[in-house]
C-alpha cells in the first residue's frame, strides 16, 4: 500500500469521527436550548399565576372594603387611602386612572395622605393632631356621599 492511500484513509476516518462529534455537540446544544425554553415558559407561567393570584387578592380586598364602606362601617378617609393604594398596586396594563374613574376617592386621598397615622399620631403635638383630625373630619363630610357611591361601584370589582 502506498503511503498516500494510508494518509487518505486515516484523514477520512478522522473526518468521519469529527463529523460524528459535531453531530453529538449540535444535538446537545439543541436539547439545552429546548430545556432553557421549557424552563423559561414554566417560569413565565409561574409568574403569570402569581400575578393573577396577587391581583385576585387585591380585588377581593377592594370588594371587601367597598362593601364595608357602602354599609358605612368604615371611616371614609381610611377607605380613600386603602382603596387608592390597592387600585394603584394592581398589576395590570394600562393602570387604572384613579383620578378619573374614582374622583372622590382620589381627591380625599390627596387631602389626607400626609396626615399622621399609626405611630406618627403618638409622636406629634396634641394641638396639631386635633387640627388634623378636624380637617380630616371636614374633608370626610365633604366627600362621604360621593365616596360611598364610588365604593358601591367597587363592590363587584374584578379585572
Amino acid at each position: 500500500m502506498d503511503f498516500q492511500l494510508i494518509l487518505a484513509i486515516l484523514a477520512s476516518i478522522i473526518i468521519v469521527v469529527l463529523a460524528f462529534y459535531v453531530g453529538v455537540l449540535v444535538k446537545r446544544i439543541k436539547s439545552q436550548k429546548m430545556a432553557i425554553a421549557h424552563a423559561t415558559q414554566e417560569k413565565e407561567a409561574q409568574l403569570a399565576t402569581k400575578k393573577q393570584e396577587r391581583n385576585d387578592n387585591l380585588c377581593e380586598s377592594i370588594r371587601f372594603i367597598a362593601r364595608a364602606t357602602a354599609q358605612q362601617q368604615c371611616n371614609v378617609s381610611e377607605v380613600a387611602i386603602r382603596l387608592s393604594v390597592l387600585l394603584e398596586t394592581l398589576l395590570i396594563e394600562p393602570k387604572i386612572n384613579i383620578d378619573q374613574e374614582y374622583p372622590a376617592i382620589s381627591a380625599l386621598f390627596d387631602k389626607v395622605k400626609d396626615f399622621a397615622t399609626h405611630a406618627e399620631r403618638k409622636k406629634i403635638d396634641k394641638k396639631l393632631l386635633k387640627q388634623q383630625d378636624k380637617q380630616r373630619e371636614a374633608f370626610e363630610k365633604e366627600f362621604e356621599q360621593a365616596i360611598i357611591k364610588e365604593a358601591q361601584s367597587l363592590e363587584h370589582f374584578s379585572l
